[in-house]
């Protein structure tokens, strides 16, 4: 095996565990969104945004971000992000009132 082959295994390795933690991140903040826990929502969207500009700087800077191969980590970190976004601006979801 190739030393650049070893190298993007290495990337593709870490990339997909930060995607991991992204999307559990992702999962939390809906929960604490949805039960209404406000200090824990913003931590978790900041870490949320952090951890997915993170990995597409990371495959930006490695000039990974158009390659096909890259496609599908880049798609999920931009999902991800987005999703947080749009949850954000309609504020959903929110605690329900009782």
């Amino acid at each position: 095996m190739s030393a650049p082959n070893n190298h993007y295994k290495h990337m593709e390795r870490l990339l997909t565990c930060g995607l991991i933690a992204d999307t559990l991140l992702f999962v939390l903040y809906m929960i604490c969104a949805g039960a209404g826990i406000i200090w824990l929502k913003v931590i978790l969207t900041l870490l949320t945004v952090f951890l997915s500009a993170g990995i597409l700087t990371i495959l930006y800077l490695s000039r990974e971000l158009a390659k096909r191969r890259s496609q599908w980590i880049s798609a999920g970190a931009c999902a991800i992000l987005i999703c947080l976004l749009f949850s954000i601006i309609l504020n959903f979801p929110s605690p329900r009132p009782t």
